[in-house]
């Protein structure tokens, strides 16, 4: 074969080679590896920036990998908003978020966040932990008796969900909707492995997370797009949902700690809770 020949089969297999990473990177398919490796290190940095390593402790939550259902994404990751909170609350206390949502349909390139004919529309679960004080010097969530206080508690999840993860998508303030109502409130609770929880279930109307791609946002490296799922419909329609809340103060890290889980299906959240958030534990690292 001469050395022409050999060139010409070279190139012909870059060219091939080229032309299949090319047809991956722009087909649904890629959008999952994407989100897994942009995921890692992002949530990795911010861990390691979080209220959680300054207290010098680990909040462990299993991610979607804990059942054999499809039914989160594989890992709980971090979040730090900085200032953003204290700037939506006007108090002096800090956040750091731990969350995941639910698994992607690789086939249409996204979470079922985005997928309205999906039980898991609109779900997220993981935990908060927060450090600082209300207008009264109560830690924040707390009241001056040690419980909950419900309505300093209800702008963490709204902080959470409106400000943080629908505004990336491009739904406007004035557009935004979050109405809370309890529907239960239990004291006392055992839970990730300790005792003194407080307990709360609300319903909860928020808006949805499906919308109509307009261009590109940072979060889709996330979530993937909504573009593969039924583009019927408004953007960011309120939906009915169901939300828990698992709250304590721990004096020894100076910060109170939430669990959550959101759901638009009831047995989502119950499963949520009974098979994946109830197994998360605290502990300390040197």
């Amino acid at each position: 074969m001469s050395k022409v020949t050999k060139g010409r089969k070279k190139k012909a297999a870059a060219l091939i080679i080229v032309a299949v990473l090319a047809a991956f990177i722009w087909s649904p398919f890629s959008n999952y590896g994407i989100s897994l490796a942009v995921m890692k290190v992002y949530s990795g940095i911010h861990e390691r920036e979080s209220l959680m390593a300054e207290a010098g402790i680990e909040i462990e939550i299993p991610g979607g990998g804990a059942t054999e259902e499809k039914d989160w994404y594989p890992f709980v990751m971090t979040y730090n908003p900085g200032d953003g909170f204290k700037r939506f609350t006007g108090e002096d206390a800090e956040l750091s978020i731990m969350y995941n949502f639910p698994a992607f349909d690789v086939t249409k390139g996204g979470s079922r966040l985005f997928d309205r004919s999906s039980p898991y529309y609109n779900g997220f679960y993981g935990a908060y932990m927060i450090e600082g004080e209300d207008g009264e010097g109560n830690p924040y969530g707390f009241d001056k008796d040690g419980r909950l206080d419900l309505d300093a508690v209800s702008k963490v999840p709204e902080f959470d969900f409106q400000y943080l993860v629908l505004a990336d998508f491009g739904l406007e303030r004035e557009d935004m909707v979050f109405e809370w109502e309890i529907a239960d409130f239990e004291e006392g609770v055992s839970y990730a492995g300790s005792d003194g929880w407080t307990r709360v279930d609300a319903g909860l109307t928020v808006n949805g997370a499906y919308h109509h791609r307009d261009k590109f946002r940072r979060s889709y490296l996330q979530y993937g797009t909504p573009a593969g799922f039924d583009g019927k419909g408004a953007d960011f329609a309120p939906v009915e949902m169901k939300g828990r809340v698992y709250g304590k103060y721990f004096d020894e890290y100076g910060a109170g700690i939430f669990f959550y889980v959101m759901a638009a299906d009831e047995g989502v959240l119950k499963a949520c809770d009974e098979e994946i958030l109830s197994g998360s534990r605290i502990r300390e690292v040197s």
